[in-house]
Formats: structure tokens, sequence, C-alpha cells
């Protein structure tokens, strides 16, 4: 009797278990995510990550689980074949022109794909409330960790720095995570607010919010600070037109403290990392841009007065113009000289001697990139150049992401990833003219104001569509705002629709 027990007793704990990872998997992937980074950390190596592998697997298995197991399999199927199709006609016209690496560059774009295959997945899998609470509660945990992981890095003096030492504290990021993990911490920072906002009681209104500004602004990244003002004065606007709205009884010490902590960070400007690194850019530039004038004023010329003409036909301007690109550009993109003349990269700043604009790394980049293009026929146009060419020929990458995916998987992909997320801006639109009054909630506005944040650091910082770790969360939000928008019951009174109607 004994053993049967203790066998009983070994196949309860077993069928528990299974049975809660069943009814919290959705929840137990995203706390996953914050673990796989610091995983990588511990764990980095030359040919990658265990961390990035289990990405990928990830990437596969959901997918194929949901082929198997959804009734109606038309419209996922669909939607896959879709991104595979426009991965594919990339893929060949890379192969018609001819690869610098193929398995790079379809590495890169599954890397790229991943975004809207896991948001396909999520918008399937999403589909009750038990499952929208589970990536909720997931997002909490997920920033718990985030923000345990930031503090016990930097105790132990382990973490890894943003910028340079003494400017930002990224923790335990792999060197070509630090400004994507921002947009990481971005996004748990939001979610963190959201769950103060809605909580009840008054440590968790105050003291998380103000854990979440320090993490951000110990980033140093500009995403950070500039998220600073959206999440807290957005969160704190909205709690306000909730009332105008909806008469709903405002949260005083939630509005008092979000509106604090977002003037404190306007106080704390000139102390923070992302100051200082701007600073000292600043500070180059102008050093530089001094130096060109006063050597053009010297020779007799006046900066602002020189013609395109004059620098192309006066060999002694052109020389000083040169002298002035590679000064500014080759430390940072010497193969940009080696594959294109000096010519066509000036004309690609539009012969400018703004230094501002010539140090300005993403810019170097972007221009590389556009350089190339102009190099490119018309199907690469179409399919978009090899990425491999540019990171392993010209050694760059395009940081920011909506020039990144038109350059590197042209019209086609580029107009495919816009249709994909103008999609869901169409189903917010949507939710809100259907009944405005029951749309403006909390849960709602949360998914808005990242939806927004997504699009917009996808443009001005990067690596929102293109890195795994990234991508996951984008991916969810889109899955959540789905949810939110066609699979939520709407009740038809008060809605705004009719009342235009």
């Amino acid at each position: 009797m004994v053993f049967g027990d203790r066998d009983m007793s070994e196949n309860y704990r077993i069928n528990s278990m299974r049975n809660y990872i069943q009814n919290h998997w959705l929840m137990l992937l995203i706390i996953l995510q914050p673990v796989l980074d610091i995983l990588a950390y511990w764990t980095k190596n030359p040919e990658g990550t265990m961390a990035g592998v289990i990405r990928l697997l990830i990437m596969l298995l959901l997918p194929l689980y949901l082929l198997f197991t959804l009734k109606e399999k038309k419209g996922f199927v669909l939607s896959m074949a879709a991104i595979a199709l426009v991965c594919l006609l990339h893929i060949i016209n890379c192969m018609r022109i001819g690869y610098v690496s193929m398995s790079f560059d379809i590495s890169y774009a599954a890397k790229t794909a991943q975004m809207p295959i896991l948001a396909v997945c999520f918008l399937h899998c999403i589909r009750n409330e038990q499952t929208r609470n589970q990536a909720y509660w997931g997002l909490f945990f997920a920033a718990a960790i985030t923000a345990a992981s930031i503090g016990l890095s930097w105790l132990t003096g382990t973490a890894n720095v943003t910028y340079g030492a003494g400017l930002g504290i990224s923790g335990w990021v792999i060197d070509d995570n630090r400004c994507a993990n921002s947009v990481i911490v971005v996004t748990l920072a939001a979610f963190s607010v959201f769950c103060a906002v809605k909580s009840e009681k008054l440590p968790v209104n105050i003291l998380v919010p103000a854990l979440a500004l320090l993490v951000l602004l110990s980033n140093g990244t500009k995403a950070c600070y500039f998220g600073v003002y959206v999440i807290f004065t957005g969160f704190a606007l909205f709690l306000i037109a909730e009332h105008f709205f909806k008469g709903t009884e405002i949260k005083k010490p939630v509005v008092i403290t979000l509106l604090v902590l977002s003037v404190l960070a306007v106080v704390v400007t000139p102390y923070t990392p992302m100051y200082k690194v701007r600073f000292a850019q600043t500070s180059f530039a102008q050093l530089n841009q001094s130096e060109i004038d006063k050597q053009l004023e010297d020779m007799g010329y006046e900066p602002g007065g020189i013609t395109e003409e004059d620098i192309l036909s006066n060999p002694e301007i052109h020389q000083v113009y040169e002298d002035y690109y590679r000064k500014m550009l080759w430390s940072i993109m010497p193969n940009m000289f080696e594959r294109f003349t000096i010519d066509e990269i000036m004309a690609e700043y539009g012969f400018t001697t703004d230094a501002q604009t010539l140090i300005n790394v993403r810019q170097q980049k972007s221009a590389y990139a556009s350089l190339m293009w102009k190099h490119s026929d018309g199907l690469t146009h179409l399919f978009g150049i090899d990425v491999s060419d540019i990171w392993l020929t010209g050694s760059c990458d395009l940081e920011n992401d909506w020039p990144a995916i038109f350059y590197y998987y042209g019209y086609l992909g580029f107009g495919a990833y816009l249709a994909f997320i103008a999609y869901f801006a169409l189903l917010i639109i949507w939710r809100l003219f259907k009944n405005f009054k029951t749309a403006f909630t909390t849960d709602n506005f949360i998914l808005l104001i990242t939806f927004l944040l997504f699009i917009g650091l996808a443009q001005f910082s990067g690596s929102v569509l293109r890195r795994p770790n990234v991508s996951f969360y984008m991916a969810l939000v889109l899955g959540l705002i789905y949810y939110q928008t066609r699979v939520k019951p709407v009740t038809e009174e008060n809605s705004l629709w009719r009342k235009l109607q």
C-alpha cells in the first residue's frame, strides 16, 4: 500500500503540473523571455547563444502546434503562407544577384519574420479572459524579473553598460542587445505603470512607477528617457480624461505621482547618461564644424554660399570637402569609401558640412544602404537587397527598423509589413467607433500606448521588428489588441458609430 500511495501521489503531482502548464503556458512563455536574455548573457560565445536557439524553436513549434490543433485553419495557413512567400521571393532574388552569405540572409529573414508569425499565433491563442489575463500576469512577472536582474547586476558589479563606463546600466544583457534592451525596458515599464494604475493599494500606486522611472533613466537611452513622458504623462492624462468621459473618480494619488515623476525626469536630465552622451557628441560636432568653417573662410569662401557646382568643379574646395568627409565618416564607415566614390558619398549627404549630421552613426548606416540601393536593379528594389552584403561587406546594419525593412525587403516586404501593422491600427479605430465608452478603458489604453511606442521606437530607436527578444513583446501586444477589438464582446449601447450614422 505504501508503494501504491507513493505512485498515486507521484501521478497526482505530474497531472497537477501538466494541468498547470496547460492553463498557464502563455504566462510561463512570457516569464521565460527575460530569463532567456539573462541566459544569453551568461552563456554568450562567438557562435551564438542557447537563448537564440530556444527562441527559434518557439517560433517553429508554436505555429506547428496551432496547425494541428486549430479547428479553423484556413486563415492561419494563409497568413503563414503570405509571410513565407515574401521571404521566399526575397531569397530567390538574392540568389539571382549572387549571395555574399545565403545562410546569414536566411537567418536574418527568420528573425524579421518572427514578429508577424508570433502575432498571428497569439491572436489565435488569446481567445478568452483567462488567456488574456495570463498575458498580463506574465508581463508583470517579466517586469519584476527584469528589474531584479538589473538591481542584482549593479550590486554585484556584473552589469553591462549601455554606452560606456558610467554611461547607462543595461544589466545582464549581451553587447549586441544593449540598445535593443531599452525597448524591452520601456515596454515592461509601461505595463508596470499599468499595474500600478489598476491597483487599489497606495504603496503600489507610488513605488512601482518610482521604480520604473529609476530603471528607465539609469538605462540611459533616448528611448527610455522619452518613454517616461509618453507612459507617465500619458496615463495621467488618460485618468483625467476618463473622469470627464465616463464620470469615474480620479485616482488622485496615481495622477499626482505620475505627474511629479514626469517633472522629476526633467529636473534630473543633466545628470542622466542620455544627456552626457548627447553633450559629448554635440561638443565634438561643434569643434569640427568650427574647423571647416574657418578653413573655408581663410580660403576666401563663405561656408554657406558654396554650391554643389563649386565643390565638383574647384579642385581646391573639393579637396577640403573630401578631407572633411573622410575625417567625419571614415572611422565608423571605412567600407563606404572602398565601395563608393567620394562624390557619390558627398552627394548622398547633399554636400552638407553640418558636423552633427555627419557624425550621426544611424545616418551613416542609412547613407550606405541608400547608396547600395541606388546601385541595385528594379527586381532588387522590389524584393530587397542581400542583408549579408551590407552586414558582412559593409560591416553595418541599419539601426532604425522601418528603413531597414524597406532596404532589406524592398517595396514588397515593406508594403506587406505596413499592411500588417495597419490592420491592427484599423482594428483599434473600428473598436473606438463601435462603442467609444466601453473602449475607453485602462486595459485598452495600455495596448494603445505600447502599440504607438512600438511604431515610434521602430523608427527612432530600432530593433523592435528585427530582434527576436524585442519583437516577441510587440507580437504579444498585437495579439492582445486583436482579442480586445475582435474577440471580446462589444455592447451596442452608447455606440458612437450609430450616433454618427
